[in-house]
């Protein structure tokens, strides 16, 4: 008989005697498992990652506090008993007043300083000799003409004679000197030595330069050359030519050269004369 009936039986005969139920001791089962070991595979990846180091940071250097400036000790204010002595302005120096031109007229004081020769026009290698003046002799200064002036004096027969002197020949006040103006005429004057050349042709031909040291501008400009001689005693003249200078016109301050021809005197004894001619408008 099996033993799990053969204890089921016990058990009905037991309570039906109404025995109080023993203890049953434990019963050992033994159960079997069956048990599966799984093996599994793990498979690890490395993965290596790269970082791209950042830079570092610029090292700031750190900056100088300028040290502080002692205020300045305010000065002690004046007393109440003491009163400040005002200091006077100064009185303003008017300034000087430019002298006024010469008027028509009107003329300065100048001194001859050295021996010379008085020209009729401004130059002496073309001018015509007016008058000789000693050292001291006092002239009457009337214009400018570039750097010569035209003076006035007495002769020793007491006549009024007019002419032009070089700057260096004559004192005149600084003052003075700014009033005197360029001479209110066109006034065209030979300013060169005139230069004699025969030409090819047979001709004699005269150079030189014109300028305008006057106030107004001369027009129609033009030079006239004479040959003179003399025939049997008595004068004569060869030739006389003239020709306009280059520009024609010629305004004040400006110069200009111009050339005349004329016929080629063989006597030794010729001499030639110019004339300068212009025209106002």
């Amino acid at each position: 008989m099996p033993r799990r009936l053969l204890t089921l039986l016990l058990l009905s005969l037991v309570a039906g005697c109404g025995a109080k139920p023993v203890a049953q001791a434990p019963i050992e089962v033994t159960r079997e498992v069956e048990v599966t070991r799984e093996v599994v595979r793990v498979q690890t990846q490395v993965v290596v990652v790269t970082t791209t180091a950042k830079p570092a940071p610029p090292t700031v250097e750190p900056t100088l506090e300028p040290s502080a400036i002692p205020e300045p000790t305010a000065a002690p204010e004046p007393s109440s008993t003491s009163i400040p002595t005002a200091v006077p302005e100064p009185t303003a120096v008017p300034a000087p007043t430019a002298a006024p031109p010469l008027e028509p007229g009107e003329w300065v004081a100048g001194t001859i300083i050295r021996k010379i020769r008085v020209y009729d026009i401004p130059n002496e290698f073309a001018g015509n000799e007016v008058i000789n003046s000693d050292p001291g002799i006092n002239v009457r200064v009337l214009y400018r003409g570039g750097q010569w002036y035209q003076v006035e004096a007495e002769s020793t027969s007491n006549k009024t004679v007019e002419g032009w002197v070089y700057k260096d020949w004559i004192k005149i006040a600084p003052e003075d000197e700014a009033r005197i103006q360029p001479n209110p005429d066109p006034l065209p004057v030979i300013v060169s030595k005139i230069t004699q050349t025969l030409g090819n042709d047979g001709n004699k031909y005269w150079s030189g330069t014109v300028m305008n040291i006057g106030l107004k501008t001369a027009y129609d400009v033009q030079v006239e050359i004479t040959l003179n001689g003399f025939v049997a005693g008595s004068a004569t003249v060869f030739d006389r030519q003239s020709a306009f200078i280059a520009t024609r016109n010629l305004e004040p301050g400006k110069s200009a050269k111009f050339v005349v021809a004329t016929a080629f005197a063989y006597r030794s004894e010729a001499t030639y004369s110019h004339e300068v001619r212009w025209t106002t408008r």
